[in-house]
């Protein structure tokens, strides 16, 4: 049996993905808390030489964080690296496949279920966006709850019925078998289906500058949420100037030493955290500003950014920069299939129907409006309720 290490931290979604992923192959794991810092997390950063949770070790080899693990996963590596034999998809064909697994993909995933639906449940992660977000505000029964909370509670509603899942599975694409719909997954494999609903979310958006890739988990980081503590009494810039990024520089000015917050133009985000940040004590804020390279060599060491209003160039010594830019649809295996919009967003009426017959979409893949976890929850459940009225007027 393969030793297996995660270096963690108690409220990090990234964490609890990557335990949830393991737990899903049925393998023990050595979980080694550092959310109090100390030498433990000296060695993590020693071991790995990063400055992000979690970070994963098979027989003392790293193999990164949990987005690292993922991918070995999808591509079937990490089954070959862990000594387990491929897992052979039975030759079965479900009712309903769901692609996602945050609040559109998991509310989904329950109300067919519910209609008798044979259902599985294709994810690359669990909680989405969902699992990553600190306080959700007004969903209803909750006045406030964290993000990775709800992810659990839906996760354990997930579970009361017989729904297989299928968790750190990429889908590459869709094919129409007969009057099947074949999913096709990273792995090589694929799972037989009649209807599919779509319910893949929104990833984060990269700078796509010099530097980013070479030194993401060296410095750059997309979660401050689940990273900002390692850059206690440190100096940092965060891009951006929606809500995200205007949460992430208030959050960092009671962490770190100092904090640039750099935004590209007029910021975009709630009022109420603009005016947060006047209050803050360690920001300095960066209008107008765009990011060209990070720098640094094992570790991030500086930001050069142009003023687009004159043309000047700076740069600024910092050790980490925090990437809060916004989110782009993840519905490129679909590209070619579905209708979408300029965003690339799936096109869908007001009951979740695309345009190929037994295929739905709901939550933020969609170019419905609102970007809200009811209202992905919602669709979620409206695109199941669709499916299953398409299904039984099948003959």
């Amino acid at each position: 049996m393969k030793k297996i290490e995660i270096y963690s931290k108690r409220w990090c979604p990234y964490c609890s993905k990557a335990k949830s992923l393991l737990k899903s192959k049925g393998l023990e794991y050595v979980e080694i808390d550092i959310s109090d810092g100390g030498k433990s997390e000296e060695e993590m950063i020693k071991r790995s030489g990063r400055r992000t949770v979690p970070q994963i070790f098979i027989d003392d080899r790293s193999v990164g964080g949990y987005d690292d693990m993922a991918i070995l996963n999808a591509s079937g590596e990490l089954n070959s690296l862990l000594g387990l034999k491929s897992e052979n998809v039975p030759d079965k064909i479900f009712d309903v496949v769901v692609i996602g697994a945050g609040p559109a993909g998991m509310s989904a995933a329950i109300y067919a279920a519910r209609k008798n639906l044979t259902t599985v449940l294709v994810a690359y992660d669990l909680g989405g966006q969902m699992g990553t977000t600190y306080d959700i505000a007004n969903y209803p029964g909750f006045q406030i709850i964290t993000g990775p909370d709800l992810v659990q509670q839906l996760s354990e509603h997930v579970d009361q019925y017989h729904i297989e899942k299928r968790i750190g599975e990429k889908v590459s694409g869709i094919v129409q078998e007969g009057r099947c719909k074949s999913i096709q997954l990273s792995s090589g494999k694929k799972i037989l289906t009649k209807a599919v609903i779509i319910a893949t979310g929104a990833s984060k958006r990269k700078l796509g500058i010099p530097g980013e890739k070479q030194l993401q988990g060296k410095g750059v980081v997309y979660c401050s949420t689940c990273d900002g503590p390692l850059f206690k009494d440190m100096i940092v810039a965060i891009v951006g100037g929606g809500n995200s990024g205007l949460e992430a520089a208030i959050e960092m000015d009671s962490i770190a030493k100092k904090v640039y917050f750099i935004s590209s133009g007029d910021w975009t985000g709630d009022q109420i955290l603009q005016d947060k940040i006047a209050s803050t004590k360690n920001v300095e804020t960066l209008k107008f500003y765009k990011p060209i390279e990070i720098h640094g060599e094992e570790k991030v060491s500086g930001l050069t950014v142009d003023d687009v209003r004159t043309g000047e160039r700076r740069t600024i010594d910092v050790e980490g920069v925090f990437i809060e830019i916004g989110l782009f649809p993840a519905s490129d295996f679909a590209l070619d299939l579905l209708d979408t919009n300029d965003r690339g967003e799936i096109i869908v009426d007001r009951h979740g129907k695309t345009g190929v017959r037994g295929i739905f979409a709901a939550g933020d893949v969609t170019d419905n409006k609102e970007k809200q976890v009811i209202v992905a929850a919602g669709e979620g459940a409206q695109a199941a309720l669709a499916a299953f009225e398409y299904l039984v007027r099948q003959v």
